[in-house]
């Protein structure tokens, strides 16, 4: 069937919305491209909580994660005490300065394993540690 569209008269008002899409879609696009998100790792991990802190944000950084029970994850590779001493020694010495080791140890963690990976970590040469927290509501 043949349909007869009728004349457009001058009070007629008509939207044309294809235009609108294409500024949506690049609205769209523009603010994906700019976003940033953040990393977490897939383990959770029960952070202590303090008063004060801080972001770190642009730099290179390795984070270890010390869960309560299991393997300690460096940038979530798994690493008993051991095996954490040699991820640590792939990265070279004149290197070390340039990280931010970032430590989070869950609250139920044992004080002995946050201090041994502390230990370690300081022994290896890096000088930029710090302590993952969540901040106090």
């Amino acid at each position: 069937m043949i349909q007869i569209r009728r004349p457009v008269s001058p009070g007629d008002f008509v939207i044309d919305v294809a235009p609108l899409v294409d500024v949506l879609f690049t609205l769209l696009i523009f603010f994906s491209l700019t976003s940033s998100f953040l990393h977490e790792s897939g383990i959770k991990v029960n952070l202590p909580e303090a008063s004060s802190s801080g972001t770190v944000e642009n730099v290179r950084r390795l984070e270890i994660l010390i869960p309560p029970e299991g393997p300690i994850r460096v940038n979530d590779v798994a690493a008993d005490p051991d095996g954490l001493k040699e991820l640590l020694g792939k990265i070279d010495s004149a290197e070390r300065q340039g990280y931010v080791v970032i430590i989070k140890g869950d609250s139920a963690a044992s004080h002995g394993r946050v201090t041994v990976v502390l230990d370690t970590v300081k022994g290896m040469g890096f000088k930029n540690i710090a302590i993952a927290t969540r901040s106090r509501k």
